[in-house]
């Protein structure tokens, strides 16, 4: 089963599992081989989510509890409002006077529109008409998860940013800025952006199997469904995931790896990130460190 790739720019997820006490998730212990305790943990996030996510393990809790210092992909509360006006301008938005129906195939738009009026939304020219292709997507990708019930209120990135207010310092692994430039530079032509919107379609049955694999620790699993699978079947995305998962992936290692030099990090970044042979995990095995599964 194939996750759609847009989604996978927000990896938000929706399932049903057996109800546990409390969730480890997609979480590992990393030290050095030569240290006797772990020099950080790391976890995977999925951004919107809903309270059936938690408690989180008290394991979980007590590495944070024990940590220096939170490392996320990006704190958004840094951003003011014109700062953000500003990056939206610059990135997720078209040149005055440019709408998405200029540039998409009339059949492309038609799906568009008509997959934001199944969500609730009448008039979608009208609220969404300046956005660039990758960040349509991104918006019905949430708008999806949204009618599921969940948000980005509930996420476990922002679980942590909020327990670590005041308490921890918080550094960020890129920042919004570069994750907004990010998206409006993937490698999206109209035949992948067209492909990945028809993928949406299931988007309920593929993010409940993605979540019930976080939900069962299983990072494998996860790692097939959003990066093997697609990748399998369709090569000429390559470029994409290169960008979207591979590229970053190597620099969150380093970063990780630089941050353990002198603190106990407690690190989430996107559960898609994680698992697989371009992996956070993989990289840091590679980087001399040894990690330890949390089950």
């Amino acid at each position: 089963m194939k996750a759609p790739l847009l989604a996978l720019i927000v990896l938000v997820f929706s399932c049903s599992v057996l109800a546990r006490e409390s969730y480890v998730g997609l979480s590992w212990d990393v030290k050095k081989d030569s240290d006797k305790y772990a020099s950080a943990y790391l976890i995977g996030a999925v951004h919107m989510a809903n309270s059936s996510f938690y408690p989180f393990d008290k394991k979980i809790l007590d590495r944070f509890t024990k940590s220096d210092v939170l490392l996320v992909e990006a704190d958004e509360s840094r951003v003011s409002e014109a700062d953000m006006n500003a990056l939206m301008s610059k990135y997720a938005l078209y040149p005055e006077g440019v709408h998405y129906r200029d540039e998409l195939s009339a059949p492309l738009v038609e799906r568009i529109e008509m997959m934001f009026r199944a969500l609730g939304i009448s008039e979608p020219d009208a609220l969404f008409g300046s956005y660039r292709p990758g960040f349509l997507g991104l918006s019905l990708a949430a708008l999806q998860a949204q009618s599921l019930g969940y948000e980005a209120s509930y996420g476990i990135d922002r679980y942590f940013l909020d327990r670590a207010q005041y308490k921890k310092p918080v550094e960020e692994l890129e920042g919004l800025a570069f994750q907004m430039e990010l998206l409006e530079h993937l490698p999206i032509n109209e035949a992948v952006f067209g492909q990945s919107l028809l993928a949406m379609a299931d988007y309920q049955e593929q993010w409940q199997a993605i979540e019930a694999a976080w939900k069962n620790s299983d990072g494998v699993a996860l790692y097939n469904m959003v990066i093997a699978e697609p990748m399998r079947d369709f090569p000429e995305l390559k470029p994409y995931f290169e960008k979207l998962f591979f590229e970053r992936n190597r620099t969150m290692a380093d970063k990780i790896v630089a941050c353990m030099q002198t603190r106990v990090c407690f690190v989430v970044v996107g559960a898609g990130h994680l698992d697989g042979p371009a992996g956070v995990v993989e990289l840091l095995r590679e980087r001399g460190l040894s990690l330890t599964q949390l089950q």
